[in-house]
């Protein structure tokens, strides 16, 4: 439940991370906000002295620091992806504010001034329900200076608002810590998602009720290591979990179906033609993963690859993908039929 006596919430989660976290929630705890705000750190099962940590910044800032002990061995979680979810979804549970922004632990703020700046453009644009900066990517252990900034198209703006549509097609989601967003009362999504609350759902949830304003900044630093969760994915994992992604976002947020349907997909044309003349070797964890959504896409690759109708649907498919390529644009014909190829049984 909001409480309007807090107008930001700043959702924090954290697994094992005591030696990066001071960094995130100095950074935080750094930002000039005019503003009532509060800190909200999910820690997830940690045993590294983490959690002491967190109590301790309690000690030292009652009024602004709490801190939420999550358990994700709860929710039954197939991938580390869906336990991220779950603290996510336990930190925004407890938030108060009308208005929320969400960071990991390992990641940290390089100006003092971001959230005030998010938070004044959504108040200003009554219209938008997010405040999208840019990412500034580094690697683990490099300098600052050596990151880059991303999305990088230079068509973005200061002050450009886009609609949802725009957003997906133009691959401009970014990563959901970069945007500030407005709570919509109305709807629960820990209700809605639960263990599937994570980066790109919390984004696509929340676009269902608005536009998206742009500021041209990118003061989010993104950490990236050897072990992340992005990073963890190999071989034939990481083809199937990136070619069908749009189609799990398409089933969890329905209402932009279509356009996920509609938008070119290279990684499933390329996933396809290596699938109908070859049996596709996936982890046990990845066939669980794909287990756990409807349709015939999810079911081929949790296993159904040896039957034969099923590699003729594949091909039926790619066929598609192909005339369109020689053809022209796809049309609303064409992508029906591709959504029930696709997302039928």
């Amino acid at each position: 439940m909001c409480n309007s006596d807090i107008v930001l919430s700043i959702l924090v989660i954290s697994h094992n991370q005591v030696e990066v976290l001071p960094r995130c929630l100095d950074s935080i705890l750094g930002q000039h906000l005019n503003v009532k705000y509060e800190i909200v750190v999910s820690d997830d099962r940690s045993t590294d002295g983490t959690w002491e940590l967190i109590k301790r910044y309690e000690e030292r800032y009652p009024d602004v620091v709490r801190g939420i002990k999550c358990d994700s061995d709860e929710c039954n979680p197939v991938t580390r992806s869906e336990r991220c979810g779950w603290n996510k979804a336990t930190a925004y549970k407890n938030a108060r504010g009308e208005f929320f922004v969400n960071i990991d632990a390992d990641d940290y703020l390089k100006s003092d001034d971001i959230y005030q700046k998010q938070l004044d453009t959504l108040i200003e644009n009554p219209d938008c329900v997010m405040c999208q900066q840019r990412v500034w990517q580094v690697d683990d252990g490099a300098p600052l200076e050596s990151g880059h900034a991303w999305p990088d198209a230079p068509f973005l703006k200061d002050g450009m608002k886009m609609g949802p549509r725009y957003i997906i097609l133009n691959d401009l989601q970014g990563l959901n810590q970069t945007y500030m967003t407005r709570r919509n009362k109305a709807v629960d999504p820990i209700a809605l998602y639960g263990k599937w609350y994570d980066d790109t759902i919390i984004t696509l949830h929340h676009l269902q009720f608005g536009k998206v304003v742009f500021i041209d900044r990118a003061d989010y630093v993104w950490v990236q290591y050897s072990g992340s969760i992005s990073n963890s994915y190999k071989g034939d994992d990481l083809l199937v979990g990136y070619a069908l992604l749009p189609y799990q976002n398409a089933l969890l947020v329905p209402k932009f179906s279509d356009i996920f349907v509609s938008k070119d997909n290279l990684r499933l044309v390329n996933l396809l033609k290596k699938s109908i003349f070859h049996k596709i070797q996936l982890s046990p964890i990845t066939k669980q993963y794909m287990a756990q959504f409807q349709g015939f896409i999810f079911h081929y690759y949790a296993g159904r690859q040896s039957r034969i109708m099923d590699k003729i649907r594949l091909a039926r498919i790619l066929i598609i993908y192909k005339q369109t390529k020689t053809g022209g644009k796809r049309n609303k014909n064409t992508d029906e039929k591709l959504k029930d190829l696709l997302l039928g049984e």
